[in-house]
């Protein structure tokens, strides 16, 4: 009797960690996101699969990049935010 419960235990255990370790959603989009937390293996350029957890990047990663397959350097992604920024008005006196 106790062994399907501890077997259900295990296996939502088990999901749950599947869970954890997948990439962002596609539908959100982190305002704040910064390259660092975006290059998430760390190798100095955001891939379109790590672009894939920023809604926005992910909709302009390959009009924004040099060459796709090498990824999106800090430059890019810098030029790629400023571009994203409201323009700013100075209030009226």
């Amino acid at each position: 009797m106790k062994l399907p419960l501890i077997v259900g235990a295990l296996a939502i255990a088990a999901t749950s960690v599947a869970f954890a370790n997948e990439p962002a959603s596609t539908t959100s989009a982190d305002p704040k996101a910064t390259f660092q937390s975006l290059d998430v293996d760390g190798n100095g350029r955001i891939s379109a699969q790590e672009a894939r957890a920023h809604a926005e990047l992910n909709a302009d990663f390959n009009g924004t990049v040099t060459d796709s397959s090498q990824g999106m350097t800090q430059a890019e992604f810098d030029a790629w935010a400023a571009s994203r920024k409201p323009a700013t008005t100075p209030p009226s006196n």
